[in-house]
């Protein structure tokens, strides 16, 4: 009998310095991050770099995924593990977000934290880890 087996995605090193990388190129533009985590999405077995931001709401998505790909532009090499195809865009009172912030409220800063196979409310988080949830 024939047994299938999916491999889960790993998060490497350089994805998790590039997504530091670059939520501190953001803070330096002045973008209001409310949060930013690489979120892995086991539907799809791929991780997200996850930010979300009351500008989503405000301007759009476009404009938003606009000034990403500025900060990664002028980060160069150092954000080529967080490519843009890579990002996702949440609003900042979004279901996750909310969740995350009743799990933890990390402050202002790039933190590095693991968040994995945890149920918040009911809702169940496969793998994450959260730079910030503010």
């Amino acid at each position: 009998m024939a047994e299938n087996t999916v491999v889960k995605e790993q998060l490497t090193s350089a994805m998790v310095d590039a997504g530091a990388e670059l939520t501190k190129k953001l803070d330096e533009m002045k973008f209001p991050i409310t949060a930013a985590l690489w979120l892995f999405e086991p539907e799809v077995n791929e991780w997200r770099l996850v930010f979300a931001s009351p500008e989503v709401a405000a301007r759009g998505s476009r404009e938003v995924y606009d000034r990403i790909r500025r900060a990664i532009d002028e980060l160069k090499e150092k954000a080529t593990a967080a490519p843009l195809s890579a990002i996702a865009l949440m609003d900042a009172e979004t279901d996750l977000v909310r969740l995350l912030r009743v799990a933890l409220h990390t402050g202002g800063g790039v933190n590095r934290i693991r968040f994995s196979k945890n149920v918040i409310n009911g809702h169940f988080i496969d793998d994450a880890l959260i730079y910030r949830v503010a």
